[in-house]
């Protein structure tokens, strides 16, 4: 078999520079699609439900993890990005064992207005199928 072997770093400083992105209009138009884009993530919904209905009140990673049943691995990286993104606030403590606590934000207090609407909505709807019937054709006489 022949093998071509390809000089990556040639061909990448042969490439046209892709022209600078333009910034977002100034109302903020993509923020929500910056938005949906880190809450649309598996389990952040369902992370931040739990801080709107703490009360204020800090939570230790592992009361979390027990009550979502979320990976460690999965847990840590969620929380990290809610708190980069200012939804959460993380105290370490040092002592032994480690005790890492979070906290909701005031951003996060705003959304339990959301998870209200959200939870009115699943009263009044489901996400069962709705039986549709469609007659496509000639009906037999």
């Amino acid at each position: 078999m022949f093998r071509m072997s390809v000089n990556r770093r040639a061909m990448a400083s042969s490439r046209t520079p892709s022209p600078p992105r333009a910034p977002a209009p100034e109302g903020g138009g993509c923020q929500i699609a910056e938005l949906f884009s880190v809450l649309g993530r598996p389990h952040m919904l369902q992370i931040l439900h739990v801080f709107e209905e703490s009360d204020g009140a800090p939570i230790r990673f592992n009361e979390l993890q027990s009550r979502l049943r979320i990976s460690p691995k999965t847990l840590s990286q969620r929380l990290r990005t809610l708190v980069e993104a200012g939804f959460l606030a993380r105290r370490a403590y040092n002592e032994i064992p480690p005790r890492v606590e979070y906290q909701p934000t005031p951003k996060t207090e705003e959304l339990g207005e959301l998870f209200r609407a959200l939870d009115r909505w699943s009263e009044r709807n489901t996400l069962h199928p709705v039986p549709m019937v469609s007659v496509v054709g000639r009906i037999p006489a």
